[in-house]
């Protein structure tokens, strides 16, 4: 039986991330463990906020893209930066143990969000706007990328 977006994002996600210690190396990029699962809760916290204000209509060509990226698949490649660890964030939890615990209620607060606002349009200025599938979607393979890159999965994108 196949695992459906939502099983994986809801259960298996957050097992997975129970494998991390901070000693966990990633396979590439700077981010530390409890760096990636502090990205992981922002970003889901992030598409649980209802836009106000105008949008931008029709797309900009970086909306086009992006919603090009989400219908081909939403396939991350890992691009070398010149940024330092020194440019990633400060840490807003005391510890992974606590980063991770926060990741199923804000998996569940996301679709929560989405069945008690069913007909609002999602937008953000990065992405235009994109109906919930495709944001599950991203959710999905963005996560997967993560787990892949501290080896907490064989394969990606599988």
């Amino acid at each position: 039986m196949k695992t459906t977006k939502r099983d994986f994002l809801l259960n298996q996600m957050p097992a997975l991330l129970g494998n991390l210690t901070a000693e966990t190396e990633g396979n590439f990029g700077l981010m530390t463990p409890q760096h990636m699962v502090e990205h992981i809760v922002s970003v889901l916290k992030n598409t649980t906020i209802k836009h106000e204000g105008e949008r931008e209509s029709p797309a900009n060509p970086r909306q086009l893209g992006f919603q090009k990226f989400i219908k081909g698949g939403c396939v991350l490649k890992y691009r070398p930066s010149d940024k330092t660890k020194a440019d990633l964030p400060k840490l807003k939890y005391d510890s992974l143990a606590a980063a991770v615990a926060a990741v199923p209620a804000a998996i569940q607060g996301f679709y929560d969000f989405w069945a008690a606002n069913q007909d609002y349009v999602p937008y953000a200025s990065f992405m235009g706007e994109l109906p919930f599938e495709d944001i599950e979607l991203f959710h999905y393979m963005h996560f997967r990328y993560h787990l892949w890159q501290f080896g907490l999965i064989e394969e990606y994108p599988g």
